[in-house]
């Protein structure tokens, strides 16, 4: 194992170095912030005559900060200009060969950018090796926070409880390439408390490249916040409220960030509380047993949580710093669910005769906390531009406790009470997960070449226990699993300009996964250590400015939750039944894009994966009982096709619309024990249209709407019907745009969700029925300040000189 790592790497620096060989008469170089040697990304940098100062070629830097300019040789002016840094000029002269300039370092422009109108912008949409770029600025104007510039953002689906991409799944964020472990509304929360103006860019990853895990699916969303301005202090406040069926709903949050010499610190707080009512009903048919049944059920939802986020960085020197991220945020939930079931003689009429009537009720105490720890080294070198190693040291905690109450009768359809078939329990489900990481990463330009390395380390323990103090049916148990997982990971990536049009990257990561396990103090045997290898390619073509290409290529995996692990029986009423399973393997997706995008406005997607392995909850009913038994295997194999179409449009003054559309083909089998439990197919349709509308010259009047179709569509075996969302609402900013009010009306058009499966003969069909209208209103400020020290200093000279 070893050796092959250690082939693959020499091979790629062999590869490398055979490229970086290639001559070429040319102009190369990297521009760097002189304050922290950082990247200066989507900076103009241009070539002149120094006779007329006539353009003679330019180029836009990457996210690396370099650029490269094919040029004969000659005598030449070179100009940089970088928005919020101050120009930069030096006289060359080229021979032959390439000139390398190595590191240029551009100075922050001291002076506060004002309402400037800025006739050269970046374009809304760009396309870079692996992502898609979108510019938050352009993208969501109007929006408060970070959660309603996803909301705008191509290829989204973003709600109160998860973020996914379309056609793919949920994604893992990242927020300035670190990753956030928060989930659901823990997520959501924090999203809010960043306002639109902390945000530069959106990156959507759909092929990740071998540094970052090799988990999630669906692939991985980057935001990336603006940079600190230098002796500064600031931040904003906002607060939120909601208004559904006559329930409130509270949030507040705010943000401080400081930067002065070689200290920067940020503090995060957020809050909210939320009440909420939905209605579910599940639908039973056992065409052999001429049974059909029927579940009406009602969810009452208090919810609350806070959380507080904090980092502290000290630059040691221009090329050292070191610093410490910490995050806690718990959460708690209390619901009441009550329910009627009634089972049905199916008649050879058509008709149906009630048998039972089981009215029911439960209570839920739960709580759920997150906590992490991050210790981070970044060392780049003055002497070699691009030349970076990093470091990280993470502490991940995840706690939840949960107390249930359940009982049901049953009863004749005359009210008659049926004592034997009562059915109730008591229990308390405890987990606790603790993940300790570590990783070391490594940039080496090569010439032309970028070569990343880098080594991974994830020690995670995870303790659940089921306790039931009382059950109709399995009396009092105690159980109790400990699992032990151990993930060690290498990586290596390549990238490589083969021409000025022409892009290549390569990957690979391999990760050791042992995993070990204890029930009720039993060692268990049937866990298997495992090796993956996750392959990523991405090639890119860019004729012009205009037109870009790009072909790309993945293997991806997701691991089970550890409460899927779990092979006891978990309740939730007398008919359903849930059960994990020991062994579950991680399931992998395979992926192939075809990519092109025109203008930075027009984007046109082809992809195709597959899915083995699938983790799915395999359903088995059974017409004796009417029990819905769901058994969490890897069951599932999937394998789509699709085509993705959006268009960013901005020609009328007055209004600014993204479109977007979606058209797949998806085949699903759930088989267990090598027999096919259930399977679908079909083609799935998806369109939307999200707009603003600016209702004065200066744009702090605005108007959004947005409208979304999902037409039926196969998921997990099964199919889930067409949905429709809508929304309205209406932005204004004043004081400059520090101050904004906003108001938001939902679910103007309101579509049920039924979810239906065929399980050897036998049908279910759940359905959801989707919140009705909900009301928001928000306010947020921004303020901030300037920390000269020079300024600071001359006044304290000026009050010292007047006493």
């Amino acid at each position: 194992m070893k050796r092959s790592i250690f082939l693959l790497l020499c091979s790629l620096l062999a590869i490398g170095g055979t490229w970086a060989q290639t001559p070429r008469t040319a102009i190369r170089g990297i521009l760097l912030r002189s304050s922290d040697r950082t990247p200066v990304e989507f900076a103009n940098v241009l070539l002149r005559s120094p006779k007329d100062s006539t353009m003679v070629t330019g180029a836009v830097t990457d996210s690396l900060g370099a650029f490269h300019l094919p040029v004969s040789a000659g005598d030449y002016l070179l100009e940089v200009r970088a928005l919020g840094y101050e120009p930069f000029l030096k006289s060359l002269t080229l021979r032959e060969g390439t000139l390398d300039l190595g590191g240029l370092l551009l100075r922050e422009d001291a002076q506060e950018l004002k309402a400037v109108e800025v006739t050269a912008k970046r374009p809304i949409i760009s396309r870079r090796a692996d992502r898609l770029v979108f510019d938050a600025e352009q993208l969501a104007l109007g929006a408060q926070n970070a959660l309603d510039v996803l909301k705008k953002t191509p290829g989204l689906h973003v709600t109160d409880e998860a973020v996914s991409i379309i056609g793919r799944g949920k994604v893992i964020v990242l927020i300035n390439d670190k990753r956030v472990r928060l989930s659901g509304k823990a997520l959501v929360d924090l999203l809010r408390s960043y306002t639109q103006e902390d945000i530069a860019e959106v990156q959507v990853i759909t092929t990740p490249p071998a540094k970052y895990e090799a988990e999630g699916n669906a692939g991985i969303l980057n935001i990336v916040l603006k940079r600190a301005k230098n002796d500064y202090l600031g931040g904003s406040a906002s607060l939120g409220y909601g208004l559904e069926r006559g329930q409130s709903s509270y949030n507040a949050s705010t943000n401080l960030n400081y930067q002065q010499g070689k200290v920067s610190a940020s503090l995060t707080l957020n809050g909210s509380t939320y009440d909420y009512k939905s209605n579910f009903d599940t639908y039973k048919t056992y065409p052999s047993a001429a049974l059909y049944s029927e579940s009406l059920s009602q969810m009452k939802l208090k919810s609350k949580d806070y959380g507080i986020r904090g980092g502290l960085d000290y630059a040691f020197t221009p090329e050292l710093t070191m610093g410490v991220t910490a995050s806690y945020t718990p959460e708690w939930q209390k619901s009441t669910i009550t329910d009627i079931t009634k089972n049905y003689k199916m008649l050879p009429s058509g008709g149906r005769e009630q048998l039972l009537g089981v009215p029911a009720q439960g209570l839920e105490d739960n709580y759920v906390g997150y906590s992490s720890l991050n210790l981070h080294l970044e060392k780049t070198f003055a002497s070699a531009p691009g030349r970076k190693i990093s470091w990280d040291a993470d502490y991940v905690g995840y706690t939840s406790s949960g107390d249930h109450d359940f009982a049901s009768v049953s009863e004749t359809p005359q009210g008659h009470r049926l004592p034997d078939l009562d059915f109730a329990y008591t229990s308390a489900t405890r987990q606790r997960t603790r993940s300790y990481l570590t990783n070391v990463d490594l940039t080496l330009p090569l010439g032309k070449t970028i070569l990343s390395m880098g080594a991974k380390g994830t020690w995670t323990r995870t303790d659940n226990r089921n306790t039931y103090h009382r059950h109709t049916t399995l009396g009092k148990r105690d159980d109790a699993t400990l699992f032990d997982e151990h993930v060690y990971a290498l990586y290596a990536d390549v990238t490589q300009p083969l021409s000025e049009q022409w892009e290549l990257r390569g990957g690979l990561r391999m990760e050791y996964t042992h995993a070990a396990g204890e029930s009720k103090g039993q060692a268990r045997l049937n866990l298997k250590d495992y090796v993956n290898f996750f392959p990523t390619v991405y090639l890119g073509y860019n004729p012009s400015e205009r037109h870009a290409f790009n072909l790309e290529g993945t293997v991806r995996l997701d691991r089970p939750h550890f409460s899927q692990l779990s092979p006891y029986p978990f309740y939730e009423n007398r008919y359903l039944l849930v059960m994990g399973k020991e062994d579950l393997r991680a399931s992998k997706r395979g992926s192939v894009t075809l990519g092109y995008t025109f203008g930075g406005k027009l984007n046109f997607q082809a992809t195709g994966s597959y899915l083995w392995d699938g983790i799915a909850a395999v359903l088995t009913l059974d017409p004796k009982t009417n029990e819905a038994r769901y058994q969490t295997d890897n069951a599932e194999t999937q394998y789509s096709f699709g085509l993705e179409n959006s268009y960013h449009f901005t020609s009328l003054s007055f209004l600014q619309c993204y479109v977007q559309q979606s058209l797949y083909y998806t085949s699903s089998n759930l088989a267990q024990q090598g027999q096919t439990r259930s399977e679908n197919k079909g083609f799935s349709y998806s369109a939307s249209l999200n707009g603003t509308v600016f209702f004065n010259p200066s744009k702090t009047f605005t108007g959004t709407f947005f409208l979304a179709y999902l037409s039926p569509q196969v998921a997990n075996g099964g199919r889930i019907s067409s949905m429709c969302f809508t929304g309205v609402g209406l932005s204004y900013a004043l004081l400059e745009g520090k101050l904004r009010l906003t108001t938001n009306l939902n679910n103007l058009i309101r579509t049920d969700s039924h979810f239906t499966m065929v399980s050897e003969g036998n049908k279910i069909e759940v359905v959801n029925y989707m919140p009705l209208r909900t009301f928001d209103v928000g306010v947020s400020y921004s303020f901030g300040a300037s920390l000269s020290s020079k300024e600071l200093g001359e006044n304290a000279k000026a009050l010292r000189s007047r006493m």
